[in-house]
């Protein structure tokens, strides 16, 4: 039978004071979010899998607060609508946890004035049989790893990001502007979302990999797909994914979900067979 190989891991880094990332790993099966070893290894069934890393922000406006809801909101709101008949079915409950987590923050940011203007970004994924489905917001990343090509499958909700997706930029160059980490949305700001929904059908042997920016930012796209090559257990991969990072000066809080798809009843890819995504823009409120 088809399984996912898990980890995911969380570093401080070499330059913030305390960590304001979070990172989700559900198996809806059966509640379960431990990473203890029992726990690594999930059933690719029709129940599923939800992972997910959430970036705070707001500083001393909580932002270790709105990931923190973000991603205890994901885990209720979408646990009761598993399993998923249908790739539609998927993309309602991911809709769902981003509304609802959505309006958690701004209501705990209305309870107490401290919390006011905190949120975070949120990059979630639903995998149950061969499919997997995204919702992301901000600008921390999903990227599949499909024999020795990464691809990136969400796009950066932020102004950098945008010039890069008008072409009017390279992403090499992107990552030298010194503004490049300047949102555009996130959760908790709004009472309006506009989360990028993502589907795609896995291959036996693709790895999917959700990050925050403190491993894209001193990291580029060639060296992450170099360590990803060279530790195909998620564990050894999570761990030096982000020691590369610090090693890197580690400007921010670190966050990488590592999933690896192995087994009986995923299709094996043929030749040098790209990753097929369909991403497209929704509202929510």
């Amino acid at each position: 039978m088809a399984q996912i190989e898990i980890f995911a891991r969380t570093e401080v880094g070499c330059v913030r004071g305390r960590n304001e990332d979070r990172f989700l790993v559900l198996n809806l099966k059966n509640g379960d979010r431990s990473l203890q070893p029992r726990s690594r290894i999930h059933q690719l069934g029709p129940k599923g899998t939800l992972l997910a890393v959430c970036d705070g922000m707001g500083g001393a406006a909580g932002g270790d607060v709105a990931s923190t809801i973000a991603a205890d909101t994901l885990a209720a709101e979408i646990r009761p609508h598993s399993p998923f008949a249908s790739m539609d079915a998927a993309q309602v409950a991911l809709l769902d946890g981003v509304r609802e987590a959505n309006r958690a923050i701004l209501r705990a940011g209305e309870r107490d004035a401290s919390l006011r203007g905190m949120g975070t970004t949120v990059t979630a994924a639903l995998v149950f049989g061969p499919e997997l489905a995204i919702a992301h917001v901000g600008d921390s990343r999903a990227y599949l790893r499909r024999g020795r090509s990464l691809e990136q499958l969400t796009s950066d909700h932020s102004v950098v990001g945008q010039m890069v997706a008008a072409g009017r930029i390279t992403a090499a160059e992107a990552r030298k502007l010194e503004n490049r980490n300047v949102l555009l949305q996130a959760l908790g700001v709004m009472p309006k979302v506009g989360p990028e929904l993502v589907t795609a059908t896995l291959r036996a042997g693709d790895i999917l990999l959700l990050c925050s920016d403190g491993l894209t930012t001193p990291l580029p796209d060639e060296e992450i797909l170099d360590l990803l090559l060279r530790h195909e257990d998620p564990m050894r991969c999570c761990r030096a994914l982000t020691e590369a990072a610090c090693a890197a000066g580690g400007p921010d809080n670190i966050t990488v979900v590592l999933a690896r798809f192995t087994g009986d009843g995923l299709e094996i890819p043929l030749g040098r067979e790209p990753v097929a995504f369909h991403r497209r823009q929704v509202t929510v409120g």
